[in-house]
């Protein structure tokens, strides 16, 4: 009987993209941002320094497509609200530090895409807008939430909406813009339409609303015509009759009061759709001590803007003409612009979405006025597929169907370490399937074509690694500064910038890499434009497009396969990483390798098909040829279904298959048989489980028994003990802690002793690194 353990596990690295839809993020007067990521709510907390910021929270089963905080009258928030296309919103509560979906709202008939909610008093006002055509509104009394009222659109669609509490009645006020390019007014306790506002020529795609005194109130709306409207609706006064010009003012009544309406102002400035406005609590004016009200927008044209209105000689501050008083963006290699932006705490800095998930943070610097970027969370924004860590560990590369390969590092500040993304050396036109790290400072990548392609970190990548982790790389620091891809190019194109070439220089870029010094994780931009690594090599001689990779231990070899339906193109090549040569054709699946995993001894390959069977191949003494030394067929094999992955142990002397039928199987070495198997067999009894096996990875353990960790199709992540007594659960994962759809990889980090780290990536875009540590009992 051997020694019981128990392991801890400890979140150290969460990175994902926010997903592409308007409305999803939103950030409270406490500095945290609350966002959707597939299916996923994330909370990022800004104020945490030196540790994970993000914590995710799994519930809804289809994608987010809008979060919104719920304001306190006090300004703060421990609650929010989310919508999916799962056709349900959910109210989540901050609990003894913990978030919990204290309601669930479903009705709705199809995806829910707009939400808000207010307080109004005890009560709580929830409206969902759905693309069934309605809105349905909730109130929340004494803890119970109650479906009040479904405003029918007929065939009409809400793309936004937002309510408020109209002044002096104490009473709510909805706004909906609907696909007619309108916006719809609907008040009374019986919600009714009381009044449409017109002007726009296009869908309206964003609204807020500020109150202005004790009787009137602006809303905000930014609209696909790239215009942004301010109208006033106050109580209405009637007026004496005067000649000359005058804003036309329109009546409603709302709750036995009549209430007018004018258009204030039309802001144009941003050349591409308005997706969103944002009001920032108004500051007080030092020279005549009334308000300043500030108004954010951004647009896809790349750009945000902060807007004020001007002071004026005779009437002072904020009462003249709206203009423009920052605008930041004109990102460059973005494809679109950006999907919302909203006011951080204090209004000293703000947030931006783009196109591609990702983040953009720009503060003011006190003493220079300046709106500078910031360092941010980021990550992909689809499937992750595979991710691999550096020899040493030293860093974990990751690649996606987003078409991008990214670098993850660890980032050492005096607060602590956290993790970052801290290059993008692969910006493609394919999505990409699978990863092989070399070298510390080579990587190949495969993606939906049928060539492989090498790459070689440029100096300027190494200069930085040192610079942001303190660590340093042995590379060689000779080759290309950096890289660019060169217009209507899909290759990285080594840039040389050198004293004598600096000339040539310019014309070899396009203009794109300009050399970046540095000392902390880089802005969404510079990962964009200046992080590329050049190619070094294209590997032709796949007939389809290649699936798997791995490279040996010992940085001889690359092994690749790719997806087939035959036997000849189901070959496993062996090329050899000094000429680049292909030096074998290995024939033993009939349809897609699945995965392909190098001993750690570089003795051996192990290769897992789609065909239900794995093939060893033993590497001959003294060479870098392989040849079968052991595979399945049908009367031996013990998986039924397509074997996903494989692993091995780190004594070379040991390997695991996973499978769909949801079965694990450890094969060793085990004496002369005459069947295909050849001298090896299944070690102990297969771990059976109900689901998909996705992913697996033996842990660099050296106490008692095997330690395996095992992903599920489920998106949970479980870790077993194997010894001679069978399996033992040590750990479950579950889709909050791991992740909530397929598990696509996982690795642990190539250390020494019990604290181990394990990377994990998966189908709901998130990669994720645990510090595991092992405690003997």
């Amino acid at each position: 009987m051997t020694g019981k353990m128990k392991i801890n596990v400890e979140q150290v690295y969460t990175s994902v993209a926010c997903n592409r839809t308007p409305e999803i993020i939103d950030w409270n007067g406490q500095g945290v941002i609350c966002f959707g990521a597939t299916n996923s709510v994330v909370i990022y907390d800004t104020n945490l320094r030196g540790k994970d910021p993000l914590k995710v929270l799994s519930h809804h089963k289809s994608q987010v497509n809008t979060v919104k905080w719920l304001r306190k009258p006090d300004g703060s928030s421990t609650e929010l609200i989310s919508g999916s296309a799962d056709k349900t919103a959910a109210i989540w509560t901050l609990e003894d530090g913990v978030w919990k979906v204290t309601n669930s709202l479903a009705g709705h008939t199809d995806g829910v895409t707009c939400i808000h909610g207010i307080y109004n008093g005890d009560e709580l006002l929830v409206y969902t807008g759905s693309i069934d055509s309605t809105v349905r509104v909730w109130e929340r009394k004494d803890g119970v939430t109650v479906h009040k009222q479904t405003i029918n659109l007929n065939s009409g669609l809400c793309l936004t909406l937002h309510a408020h509490i109209l002044p002096t009645t104490n009473k709510p006020i909805l706004f909906c813009a609907l696909d007619d390019h309108k916006i719809h007014v609907f008040v009374g306790d019986e919600y009714h339409r009381a009044h449409t506002l017109t002007g726009h020529e296009d869908w309206v795609r964003g609204l807020d609303v500020q109150d202005v005194d004790n009787s009137s109130i602006m809303l905000a709306s930014a609209s696909q015509d790239t215009y942004i409207r301010l109208w006033r609706i106050e109580k209405h006064v009637k007026k004496q009759v005067t000649k000359g010009i005058k804003v036309e003012e329109k009546v409603f009544t709302a709750y036995g009061e009549d209430w007018s309406v004018k258009l204030e102002a039309v802001l144009a400035g941003h050349e591409g759709w308005v997706y969103g406005v944002q009001w920032q609590s108004p500051t007080i004016g030092e020279s005549n001590k009334k308000p300043i009200y500030r108004l954010l927008s951004s647009s896809l044209d790349k750009t945000v803007i902060i807007w004020e209105p001007e002071s004026t000689p005779n009437k002072g501050e904020g009462d003249g003409v709206w203009v423009e008083r920052v605008r930041v963006g004109e990102v460059g290699g973005n494809g679109l612009g950006f999907y919302g932006s909203k006011f951080g705490p204090g209004g000293n800095s703000f947030l931006a979405h783009g196109y591609n998930g990702s983040f953009h943070v720009w503060r003011c610097c006190k003493e220079t006025g300046q709106w500078r970027p910031s360092v941010v969370c980021g990550g992909h924004f689809s499937a992750v597929e595979d991710v691999k860590w550096e020899r040493q560990g030293r860093y974990l590369m990751s690649v996606s169907a987003d078409q991008t390969t990214r670098v993850h590092a660890p980032w050492r500040t005096e607060l602590g370490t956290e993790w970052h993304e801290i290059a993008r050396p692969q910006v493609h036109g394919y999505d990409l399937s699978s990863l092989a790290l070399i070298s510390s400072t080579t990587f190949a990548s495969a993606a939906e074509e049928k060539v492989i392609r090498v790459f070689k970190a440029p100096h300027n990548f190494v200069q930085n690694y040192r610079n942001i982790t303190g660590e340093v790389i042995e590379g060689d620091t000779g080759g290309p500064e950096g890289a660019a891809v060169p217009s209507l190019g899909l290759s990285n194109k080594a840039v040389f910038i050198g004293e004598d070439e600096q000339g040539d220089a310019d014309d070899d870029n396009d203009g794109y890499f300009v050399p970046v010094d540095m000392t902390e994780p880089p802005t969404e931009e510079t990962l964009m434009q200046h992080t590329l690594w050049p190619e070094l090599q294209k590997l032709y001689g796949h007939g389809y497009e290649v699936y798997s990779l791995a490279a040996s231990p010992d940085t001889t070899v690359l092994a690749s396969a790719c997806k087939a339906t035959t036997a000849e193109h189901a070959a496993v090549l062996i090329w050899d990483t000094t000429t680049w040569e292909q030096k074998q054709k290995l024939v033993s699946h009939q349809l897609t390798v699945t995965q392909l995993a190098f001993s750690p001894n570089s003795q051996y390959l192990v290769s897992v098909s789609r065909d239900r069977r794995w093939t060893l191949y033993q590497r001959r003494q003294d060479t870098d040829l392989f040849e079968i030394v052991a595979s399945t067929d049908k009367t031996n094999a013990v998986h039924t279904r397509i074997i996903w992955c494989c692993a091995w142990t780190q004594d070379s002397k040991a390997f695991a298959t996973g499978s769909r039928e949801g079965k694990v199987c450890i094969w060793s070495e085990m004496g002369p048989t005459n069947t295909s198997l050849g001298a090896f067999g299944l070690l102990g009894k297969a771990l059976e489980v109900n689901t998909a096996v996705t992913a697996l990875d033996f842990a660099p353990h050296d106490g008692s028994g095997l330690i395996l960790a095992v992903g599920f199709e489920t998106g949970i992540i479980r870790i077993y003990q194997f010894t001679d007594d069978g399996w033992l659960l040590l750990q479950e994962l579950d889709n909050s802690a791991a992740h909530h759809l397929a598990v696509k990889r996982l690795t642990f980090k190539p250390t020494e002793g019990n604290k181990m780290m394990l990377a994990s990536c998966g189908s709901d875009h998130l990669v994720r690194i645990y510090s595991i540590d092992i405690i003997s009992e």
